[in-house]
């Protein structure tokens, strides 16, 4: 019953948006009133979960084609959807501040949206679950068609034939696997026990892994993100960053790795230093940004590559660290993307030449902006830390030199979100009319720092719904040789 109001609440709320257009108050009143629901169901799953995965339904649909309505969750699955849960509200909110467009339609394409990613992590069935994955897609490609910024066509053009393609190479991996496993059946349970020999893995590995390398993005999937970061309106961009990046984290663990154990250890070492290397590349661009949003952007990307390296380590330190820090993420994409808006409300730009020299008459947006910058690089008592500990153990207990380049990651995302502070608001005074952040700003952000420090003192909150699940993945499938 629980997953079933995480799907049809939005879902409804959404048509009624679509169908009655109220004013924009009373539009954003009842998509914030819909996350908050949404919210609740999730925190009472949350409570409730006894550290067993859960199944609700499991019944035939069309058999012929291994298709079943199966729905539950794992500990992963669960962290997922409280990642969703919690960040939507703060998703919906920002449209006060900062809105954008129709505010019926944009909340109904927004709520849409969380359905299908709902969706994505309560499902148990492969092909429920690229129609979710897929579907996701849609209401982000007609909230960028319609109200992304410059070049607007272009980029989700482009956007849309990145995934496109994606999602084809995992259909078919789909498709393939399905007809291996016993029965012809897609859940996750029968995909995981077909006999696929080594020499089809091998090549199976890069139809599956292709889809969800560009959802994250790593390298070098990923010249669609930066652009349609940088294009996009705040709230896709969020959606984007915050959540939607997680699908692709999500689906290597609970998807990719049970289904193709001998696949995975094969281009192991391959995919860890493709995911580095990339992280180290977006860590060096994001320095030489002269566009805030877009820093944001490489930033992201280069967090996302080390979660990834870590998840493929393949030990319980990698694995775990990388989950952790998918939720950690979430709410440091949230909370900088919110003040990249906040400061193009301001100065009516983006760019680092528009700003600085702002410290003394926005003294309280600048301490909130260095807690939060505190967070971006790691500093103990934010929930970062834990996360990066745990990632940079996980790349150590495999390989010294893979930690060695962990540990160059989290000098040079230090450097460059100290480097944004440095731009946005130090420098000489500049006798300019500037507002601090005002109530609105307050109630949005402050709330997320207290996520952020909360889940830094007690990480157990976060890591006691993925230690159980990831032991059991390393325990179910036999050691990678």
């Amino acid at each position: 019953m629980e997953l079933l109001a995480l799907l049809l609440i939005p879902l409804v709320a959404g048509s009624i948006l679509l169908v009655a257009r109220p004013a924009a108050a009373t539009a954003r009143g009842l998509a914030f009133t819909s996350t908050l629901l949404t919210l609740a169901v999730v925190l009472w799953l949350w409570y409730n979960w006894t550290g067993d995965a859960v199944t609700v339904l499991s019944r035939d649909w069309v058999p012929a084609w291994g298709l079943r309505l199966s729905f539950g969750y794992s500990g992963i699955g669960l962290l997922m959807l409280v990642l969703t849960g919690v960040l939507y509200p703060f998703i919906i909110a920002t449209g006060y501040k900062q809105p954008v467009g129709d505010a019926s339609l944009v909340n109904a394409l927004l709520l849409y949206c969380q359905a299908a990613l709902f969706g994505v992590f309560m499902v148990q069935n492969a092909i429920l679950f690229y129609i979710f994955f897929e579907t996701s897609l849609i209401p982000i490609f007609f909230l960028l068609l319609r109200w992304g910024g410059e070049h607007k066509r272009a980029i989700t053009v482009r956007f849309f034939l990145y995934t496109l393609m994606g999602g084809l190479a995992l259909l078919f991996s789909i498709a393939y696997t399905t007809l291996q496993a016993p029965g012809h059946s897609a859940d996750f349970s029968a995909l995981a026990a077909a006999n696929i020999p080594l020499a089809t893995q091998k090549w199976l590995f890069w139809t599956m892994f292709l889809a969800f390398a560009i959802k994250m993005p790593v390298f070098p999937f990923h010249s669609w993100q930066p652009e349609t970061y940088t294009m996009a309106p705040t709230q896709g961009t969020m959606v984007l960053s915050a959540i939607m990046g997680k699908m692709g984290i999500y689906g290597i663990v609970a998807f990719l790795y049970p289904i193709l154990p001998e696949g995975t250890a094969y281009w192991q070492d391959f995919v860890i230093w493709l995911c580095l290397i990339g992280a180290l590349y977006a860590a060096v661009i994001a320095f030489r940004q002269e566009n805030f949003k877009r820093l944001v952007a490489y930033s992201s990307m280069s967090h996302l590559g080390l979660m990834a390296a870590a998840l493929f380590t393949w030990n319980a330190y990698g694995i775990s660290g990388g989950l952790y820090q998918t939720f950690a993420h979430g709410v440091l994409m949230i909370c900088l993307f919110y003040i990249v808006g906040m400061m193009n409300l301001r100065v009516g730009s983006n760019r680092f030449a528009d700003m600085g020299g702002l410290k003394t008459r926005m003294f309280r947006f600048a301490l909130m902006f260095m807690l939060i910058v505190g967070n971006a690089i790691s500093m103990p008592l934010t929930q970062s830390f834990p996360g990066e500990w745990l990632m940079f153990n996980g790349l150590w207990q495999l390989n010294h030199w893979m930690a060695l380049a962990g540990v160059v990651l989290i000098i040079l995302g230090a450097v460059y979100m100290l480097y944004a502070y440095q731009r946005v608001l130090l420098g000489p005074d500049r006798d300019v009319p500037i507002a601090d952040a005002d109530d609105q700003e307050h109630f949005f952000l402050v709330p997320l720092i207290l996520i952020i420090f909360l889940v830094g003192l007690f990480p157990n909150l976060a890591l006691s719904l993925v230690d159980g699940p990831v032991q059991h993945l390393l325990n179910a499938i036999p050691p990678l040789p």
